[in-house]
């Protein structure tokens, strides 16, 4: 348990007969940005609600700081900032108004805490605007603000980019960045955009029906997609024929677009570019590619991609 700042063994949530969560095994190092990467309704939101004993758990058992989470809630809640599902704030009061009654709540904050916590997302201290007013991306900058008013050791934020807009979404990413590389926070935050995932995670769970499929540094799954060269010609067959002749290869496909992929990549494009173009053999493209984190969820779900 010593080597994981948050671990949950078996982890499983029941409603009615139905498991929205199975047996999910979690584990989350110190410092790093953990993912937990699914679909919208894959369970991602349940799990988070368990870990802070917002849902009840079927079974399992959930650990943190090397401590069961049973017995400490109340000491580790308060080490902890957590945005969950749509922020709620009063809506006839400011950004600022707000997180001073919040703060008020939670009893000591330190000085200057509201105002840094504002800036640090982009909201403007002592502004007039109401709540009421704000647009659901601003609305999420206030609940991860007010995540964060008490400097917690660790932070839990479900789906923290959405509603935000490309400039929200890339500022965003880079505070949620800066919290682990500059302040060694913990963050352990859920989406289904693969695009920011790739961008930010140290580790990705990939979860599916409640399953957790996988649980990996990004890095590694990085090393496991698989390269390949792609040539679009106009007789596939014919030119897999010719190339099985020449370079042997077997590791390959035909795909119903005039191209073919071939696995083996110790065969050099200009080699290939070299024999058919000897051969007026026409090609209308060749080039290298692999597999994208999207190509890995949808090979491992066995499903579609990640709307």
């Amino acid at each position: 348990m010593d080597n994981f700042i948050i671990e949950t063994k078996g982890l499983t949530k029941y409603y009615g007969d139905t498991a929205a969560v199975k047996e999910v095994d979690l584990h989350v190092k110190k410092g790093e940005i953990y993912a937990l990467l699914g679909r919208n309704g894959a369970g991602k939101t349940t799990i988070m609600k368990m870990l802070l004993g917002l849902s009840r758990i079927s079974k399992g058992t959930v650990h943190m700081f090397g401590q069961p989470f049973e017995g400490n809630k109340k000491e580790f809640l308060g080490r902890i900032g957590v945005m969950i599902e749509t922020p709620g704030f009063y809506p006839n009061l400011t950004a600022t108004e707000n997180l001073e009654i919040l703060a008020d709540l939670r009893g000591y904050v330190k000085r200057d805490a509201i105002k840094e916590s504002l800036g640090r997302v982009g909201l403007p201290y002592k502004d007039k605007k109401l709540f009421s007013e704000f647009s659901l991306g601003m609305k999420q900058r206030l609940g991860i603000a007010a995540a964060i008013i008490h400097d917690p050791e660790i932070l839990i934020l479900d789906e923290p980019v959405n509603g935000l807009d490309p400039i929200g979404v890339m500022e965003t990413r880079d505070f949620i960045r800066g919290l682990s590389q500059d302040y060694g926070k913990t963050i352990l935050l859920s989406s289904h955009i693969l695009s920011e995932i790739e961008l930010l995670a140290d580790r990705i769970g990939i979860i599916d029906k409640g399953i957790l499929l996988e649980e990996s540094p990004y890095e590694e799954l990085k090393k496991r997609n698989v390269h390949y060269i792609l040539l679009s010609v106009d007789s596939t067959e014919t030119v897999t024929h010719m190339l099985e002749e020449e370079f042997h290869i077997g590791d390959y496909r035909i795909m119903g677009n005039g191209c073919i992929q071939i696995f083996d990549t110790e065969i050099q494009t200009k080699e290939i570019v070299r024999f058919l173009a000897g051969r007026n053999i026409y090609m209308d493209a060749i080039q290298k590619g692999s597999d994208t984190l999207e190509d890995y969820f949808k090979k491992i779900t066995g499903g579609e991609g990640i709307a």
